[in-house]
């Protein structure tokens, strides 16, 4: 019997797909029929490992790769947290173990000029690129060179609470940050407290990066590996995150303590503050009765802009290929099946990861399943990208620490930016 696997519609309670066996028509048995019925059970279609974090939904996934394709997946998981530091020293001890990662903007500019990631420029065809935007590769590359395949984009939004911004006779997000300081002193003036950002000390880069990009400037001069953070519009971003502290008094005095996104997007959920920048993890959150306080009072829009219309933070999401692997074949099989347009749907409406597929983001279902991704194709079109560098950690830790010295009062912000400046110079040496 000739067999043919087809897929049974994605739902968005079901992670993975089922695959039902369609008898087409009947032949006496032979070499040929048993070599593609085996080729649906694994057969010597080969196998690659994939070393990814453990959602059932990624799980299922690599499932329905290994029965669709007969590539067999030896799937290990990882904790998010615990990626890094593994890849790192499998790549140093010249493992070959691995066929497919998970890469980042961050994790593509470490470990390609090693020679640890197989370029793929010449395995990615125009069909896998097609409802992909040009810019959603740029921070998988290195040196002119794709690293990394985008699967999911994760860029920092515009969040607000609307019961609070009722309360307080506000009728809309503001469009600028000049918008939101007025915006803010109405909540303040009932006794809510406007807004919060994460300023710990080895994570206070992040918002500074957003608001200095909002103002013209940027981070970092890649071709020339220089810091361009201390110009003017650097002294004019961090300036405004000063004043919201030292002189308006607009923002959450916690936000010294918050050294990551998370309980950044705990505290809005539970209704102590009215407004926040953060990843797309927190209309979910805060739209669930069992950890949240506002539940369908979560408004999501662009992130308020100052020179540019709006820019954001974004990690973006891929899958590579170590060049250790010695099945690159099967594992450039496996990511143009995860990534197509159907599995980036199923992704989307399944756990709520924004897809790099522009035809599944914008997909009639996946759009009513979340609706805070209607503003995330035209965020996307302004400055997002995550900062990447060998000596990210080191760099970032030290920026930090002198943002953190400006919005208390301990440094102004020109001080501040021209002594992280001459150590960041040192750190890199130059």
């Amino acid at each position: 019997m000739k067999k043919e696997w087809r897929k049974l519609k994605k739902f968005p309670a079901i992670a993975g797909l089922a695959l039902v066996t369609v008898v087409s028509g009947c032949s006496g048995s032979n070499a040929g029929d048993n070599e593609e019925a085996g080729a649906a059970d694994g057969g010597d279609k080969g196998e690659i490992t994939v070393l990814y974090v453990g959602d059932q939904f990624w799980q299922d996934q690599a499932k329905e790769f290994e029965q669709v394709t007969g590539i067999k997946v030896n799937y290990e998981v990882v904790n998010f947290t615990e990626q890094h530091d593994k890849l790192a020293t499998a790549f140093a001890g010249g493992s070959t173990e691995y066929d497919i990662v998970h890469v980042r903007d961050d994790f593509v500019a470490e470990f390609a000029p090693k020679g640890f990631l197989t370029p793929l420029d010449d395995l990615i065809t125009e069909d896998m690129k097609a409802n992909i935007s040009d810019s959603y590769f740029a921070p998988m590359m290195n040196g002119g060179q794709i690293y990394g395949f985008p699967r999911y984009l994760w860029p920092w939004q515009f969040y607000y609470n609307k019961a609070l911004f009722a309360e307080a006779g506000i009728e809309n997000p503001p469009a600028t940050w000049t918008e939101f300081t007025a915006v803010a002193e109405k909540l303040k003036a009932k006794g809510i407290t406007p807004y919060a950002e994460p300023w710990g000390e080895t994570f206070s880069y992040t918002p500074f990066i957003v608001h200095l990009r909002a103002e013209g400037g940027e981070f970092w001069d890649e071709e020339q590996d220089l810091p361009t953070f201390n110009s003017p519009e650097g002294v004019r971003a961090l300036q405004f995150m000063a004043d919201m502290n030292l002189k308006d008094k607009i923002i959450s005095p916690q936000s010294v303590q918050y050294d990551s996104t998370a309980p950044l997007a705990d505290a809005f959920a539970q209704g102590t503050i009215a407004m926040m920048m953060n990843a797309p993890h927190t209309y979910p959150l805060a739209n669930n009765p069992e950890t949240s306080k506002i539940t369908g009072q979560v408004g999501v829009a662009l992130v308020p802009g100052a020179e540019l219309k709006t820019a954001s933070y974004a990690e973006t999401g891929g899958l590579a290929i170590p060049a250790g692997s010695k099945n690159k074949e099967q594992a450039m099989e496996y990511i143009k099946f995860v990534t197509s347009t159907e599995q980036e749907k199923a992704m989307a409406i399944g756990i709520g990861r924004i897809p790099a597929d522009n035809v599944a983001l914008q997909d009639a279902e996946v759009q009513e399943a979340n609706p805070h991704f209607a503003s995330v194709a035209e965020q996307m079109e302004y400055p997002y990208g995550m900062f990447k560098h060998e000596k990210a950690a080191a760099i970032s830790t030290e920026v930090s620490r002198h943002i953190s010295a400006a919005v208390a009062g301990r440094e102004t912000p020109e001080e501040a930016l021209k002594a992280a400046e001459a150590n960041v110079l040192k750190i890199i040496g130059k």
